[in-house]
């Protein structure tokens, strides 16, 4: 998030400076699988329209992106694959189908006769996909669905930032910020700087930096456990779903296996026995082939998350200068075009929507709702 605003922010001739604890992006962004599909849609709210529109803006996000850097960006439209598990649960997919039949966009690039979104049953599955164990209830397929190499998009982010112009300063510790003041004011360990406007995307950080944004912006760790495996040849050509696991293979042979959901586990970022045998026995029961995979490596992230497991965007309470991007959970790599972008407006004083506008911080949020 704070690569894509700044980046976004500097194009439009603003001076930016960007402080990092670390090194750029090695935080949430560097654990995410790159896993875009669209949220559930059979009942839309705001959140989820707004992830369908930066999905939709993701091919020429990349595009320009690629082009500004001269970097190549992983990204592909493979399609998801998701396994319908029960009879409550087709009945729902029915309804997204159907949803989705009337959702396509002239933007984004698929064949005019190919669905967006359609049901398979069980031998149409197995077709599609002959190494998924496919069970009665057959198979959703979303060719909407894409996957991004996340170290390949964090690269060029940061290549695009330095060649716009933004003053990037990794290790850089913010200690606190003074929000009070007509200018905010940002302590370091060596000194404080000030700024006409203060853009917070510290993710799980945020609530540290000054007692207004316990209150305001109570982002929490989720933690999410995940691994690399890789098989002598390609044996999935989708992203493969299977309830909590799911598959992102690429075209090398190297497949992301996904993802544990733990709200308790603090800032712990440590692979557990149990979540390892998670991951390993979902890729299994899911893929029987990948019985056989190498696993390369694997690594836990804290997933920010807001209040009610929404993002927070937008200006603080009474703070005309001062504006917060945090707490995206699962869909932060996803929104990262659309929230660049409403940022850029918010400190812009352009127009913002209404679906936008429902993430503004709220005084006193409470994080367990």
């Amino acid at each position: 998030m704070g690569m894509s605003c700044a980046w976004r922010l500097a194009q439009r001739g603003i001076q930016v400076t960007l402080l990092e604890q670390g090194a750029v992006g090695k935080e949430a962004s560097s654990a995410a699988i790159g896993a875009l599909w669209p949220s559930s849609m059979p009942t839309p709210g705001p959140l989820q329209r707004l992830h369908h529109e930066s999905l939709r803006q993701y091919p020429q996000f990349v595009k320009e992106l690629s082009e500004a850097t001269q970097r190549a960006i992983g990204y592909m439209r493979r399609g998801k694959f998701e396994l319908v598990t029960s009879d409550r649960h087709l009945t729902q997919g029915l309804k997204e189908v159907e949803f989705a039949s009337g959702a396509r966009s002239a933007v984004d690039g698929m064949p005019e006769d190919q669905p967006v979104m359609e049901w398979l049953d069980s031998d149409e599955a197995r077709q599609l996909e002959p190494n998924v164990a496919v069970g009665e209830f057959g198979a959703l397929v979303c060719h909407r669905s894409a996957q991004i190499d996340v170290s390949d998009l964090l690269a060029a982010l940061e290549s695009a930032c330095r060649q716009s112009g933004v003053d990037i300063r990794p290790n850089t510790k913010v200690l606190g910020v003074e929000l009070n003041a007509a200018r905010p004011t940002v302590r370091l360990a060596d000194g404080e700087i000030e700024g006409d406007r203060l853009l917070i995307c510290a993710g799980n950080g945020t609530p540290t930096l000054s007692q207004a944004l316990e209150r305001v912006a109570p982002v929490r760790p989720i933690k999410g456990q995940a691994m690399l495996i890789s098989t002598r040849r390609p044996v999935i050509s989708h992203i493969v779903k299977n309830e909590a696991i799911f598959l992102v293979p690429w075209p090398d042979g190297r497949i992301l296996v996904g993802s544990t959901t733990e709200p308790e586990a603090g800032f712990d970022i440590s692979n557990t026995v149990s979540g390892v045998q998670f991951l390993t026995h979902g890729a299994i029961s899911t893929c029987p082939p990948l019985a056989d995979a190498c696993i390369e490596s694997i690594w836990a992230g804290l997933r920010p998350t807001g209040p009610k497991r929404k993002p927070l965007m937008g200006p603080l309470p009474e703070r005309s200068n001062v504006y917060l991007c945090a707490g995206h959970f699962k869909v932060g790599i996803g929104m990262a075009p659309l929230a660049a972008d409403l940022m850029t407006r918010w400190m812009l004083n352009e127009t913002v929507t209404d679906d936008e506008r429902q993430f503004i911080p709220q005084a006193d949020s409470d994080p367990r709702l």
